[in-house]
């Protein structure tokens, strides 16, 4: 718990100090394809991509001619498609989230290449199950029938700038359970695919 509010803390604070002292501020957004893993005491459930999209701010600040720092604050869409008993359900959770990572760029004249990593912390939204036919809206809170509201992990992404122009893909690893109930296991797992642009 200590450990989580400490991420948090510094994700949202790196996010703040960088955005105020910016080199670049930007724009971007895409598709997002969660895949969450479930598990139910002993037993893991087959899971499949829910299409979602992300978008929001994005700011970096150079650290040297190479080295970044990036960070900003998203609204990303994650969960993942269960199958129950033979019946597919639909797991989704809206977050806003932000990201933290350090990035290195390697400049081949009109094009830079770049890949980054690092932590992210998010605050889920709303979220609901949807499945033959009927939908459920889901609360946040700490009851076993209810969803955790903090969801927190480590990103790692590859990509282009070709000049304001950015386009890469990352992938989300979740390392929070987002289940309250102590027989089960959610975590979320998302592949971006996305477009920048900075200002």
């Amino acid at each position: 718990q200590l450990m989580k509010n400490k991420l948090i803390a510094v994700c949202i604070l790196s996010f703040t100090l960088i955005n105020v002292n910016a080199q670049r501020l930007g724009i971007k957004a895409g598709v997002s394809l969660a895949k969450g893993t479930y598990e139910y005491t002993d037993a893991s459930f087959s899971t499949e991509n829910l299409t979602g999209f992300h978008a929001g701010l994005i700011g970096e600040v150079p650290l040297s001619d190479n080295v970044f720092i990036n960070t900003g604050a998203l609204f990303s869409m994650k969960g993942t498609k269960l199958n129950v008993l033979g019946m597919g359900v639909d797991f989704s959770v809206n977050y806003v989230e932000i990201p933290l990572n350090l990035a290195y760029k390697y400049d081949l004249g009109v094009v830079k290449l770049f890949g980054q990593a690092g932590p992210y912390a998010g605050v889920g939204i709303s979220a609901k199950m949807k499945g033959g036919g009927e939908e459920e809206t889901l609360d946040f809170g700490s009851d076993s029938d209810q969803i955790k509201r903090i969801d927190y992990g480590v990103n790692f992404g590859a990509g282009v700038e070709i000049k304001k122009l950015i386009l890469g893909v990352s992938y989300g690893l979740g390392l929070a359970n987002m289940s309250n109930d102590p027989d089960e296991t959610v975590k979320n797992g998302v592949l971006s695919l996305s477009a920048g642009l900075w200002f």
